[in-house]
């Protein structure tokens, strides 16, 4: 579908306006990711899909894209999130993109997002020097801005990859994700980055996406159910499978021991936050055996700095 921006060259005002390409991974994309990419098509100039290795499993959905006019790229092998980000990013970057928008298979833009994050770029001046342009929610769960620019703008340390708007500068001096992390942490690790080397991460204030960020379990330690004392139900915690927590426990240990000295207040957060997660995992499942065995192996790795895919033998066992 083509974009609805005004053409580059209708005006002197719409030939000086920046290039936007859109970047969406995808992994056995859903029947509704057609939608979301239509809907994406008319904020940008163009919609490039990478997907990662899905298989014959995404032909129909890949297919309908494309004759949509959705161009689309497809890794012979799963490889991760960043590869496929970093595939279209270099496709963005060499059709002349000023700014790069990343979006995940399942979030929905609000309609006017791309707009209101370009407003933001054009107003900052250059002592900000704004990298990225992140969104203001997810799912209705606001960022908590730690700093003020001059401008007015919220800044914030780290934001949620999907909704990225991120200038050409930045991507041509923090350099492309990491992807010997594959996924999980490639966001923050980008953040991090961007941000030693002198850039700043600012909300969109007020814009709220919808977001898939997994599933709840039931919170039961050692097979007893904790339940509510009002209500009596029993408790719920944000599940990650044992997949999951293989790259959540290696990449997070990882970060921890590239930024112990430069942030030790950040890593104190992490392992506070992070450790409460694992320890339920591990004491309350599903899969609690997988789950011990995934977390326990994530974090040697993290240790030795092991990178890259999860070893083949211990997929077979955890899934």
């Amino acid at each position: 579908m083509p974009s609805t921006r005004p053409p580059r060259e209708s005006s002197p005002v719409a030939a000086s306006a920046p290039r936007v390409i859109a970047v969406v991974p995808t992994f056995h994309p859903d029947d509704g990711v057609v939608g979301r990419l239509r809907d994406l098509a008319r904020q940008v100039d163009r919609v490039i899909v990478v997907d990662d290795g899905s298989g014959r499993s995404a032909d129909a959905a890949l297919a309908d894209a494309a004759a949509s006019g959705i161009e689309v790229h497809r890794l012979e092998r799963n490889s991760g999130i960043a590869a496929a980000l970093n595939t279209g990013v270099r496709v963005a970057l060499d059709d002349g993109a000023d700014y790069v928008v990343n979006v995940d298979q399942d979030t929905d833009l609000p309609e006017d997002y791309v707009g209101i994050a370009l407003g933001i770029f054009a107003r900052a001046n250059a002592v900000t020097r704004l990298g990225i342009v992140a969104v203001d929610a997810v799912n209705g769960a606001p960022a908590l801005p730690t700093w003020v620019s001059p401008e007015g703008f919220g800044l914030v340390p780290e934001a949620i990859q999907t909704g990225f708007v991120i200038s050409r500068e930045c991507l041509e001096h923090g350099g492309l994700f990491d992807e010997r992390l594959v996924i999980d942490c490639v966001d923050t690790e980008y953040c991090l980055r961007v941000r030693d080397r002198g850039f700043r991460i600012a909300v969109a204030k007020g814009t709220d996406i919808r977001h898939s960020i997994g599933r709840r379990a039931e919170l039961r330690p050692f097979g007893i159910p904790l339940r509510h004392r009002e209500s009596g139900r029993i408790a719920t915690y944000q599940y990650h499978s044992p997949f999951r927590r293989y790259y959540i426990a290696r990449n997070n240990i990882d970060l921890i021991l590239r930024n112990v000295l430069r942030r030790p207040r950040w890593v104190g957060a992490v392992l506070r936050r992070e450790m409460g997660g694992m320890i339920v995992s591990m004491v309350s499942g599903p899969q609690r055996i997988a789950q011990v065995l995934a977390i326990t192996t994530g974090t040697v790795h993290g240790l030795v700095r092991r990178r890259g895919m999860i070893p083949g033998w211990l997929k077979s066992l955890i899934t």
